[in-house]
């Protein structure tokens, strides 16, 4: 994945998908957050949103998150290189 489709809201995983139905994420500008989307085993469609975790800097080849986890704060770092565009299947 580029930078450019990360910021563009570009639905990706981290890695290839292991399982039928596992979560993919997307880039939300706006909020400036990374969003979750539940899908279904069956269809894979989305079945949920919802947050996954704050973005507070993101630089030419990486982006960094952070999120709170029963009063402590968890901090991730992602290369765009590791992230895998999804590719819905019809």
């Amino acid at each position: 994945m580029t930078r450019e489709q990360f910021l563009n809201g570009t639905i990706f995983t981290v890695g290839f998908l292991s399982y039928k139905g596992a979560s993919t994420y997307s880039y939300n500008e706006n909020a400036g957050c990374i969003m979750r989307q539940t899908r279904s085993s069956l269809d894979e469609r989305i079945v949920m949103s919802e947050y996954e975790c704050n973005v507070p800097k993101i630089t030419k080849t990486s982006f960094t998150g952070f999120t709170y986890v029963i009063k402590k704060k968890v901090v991730v770092r992602y290369k765009f290189e590791d992230l895998v565009v999804f590719e819905e299947r019809v």
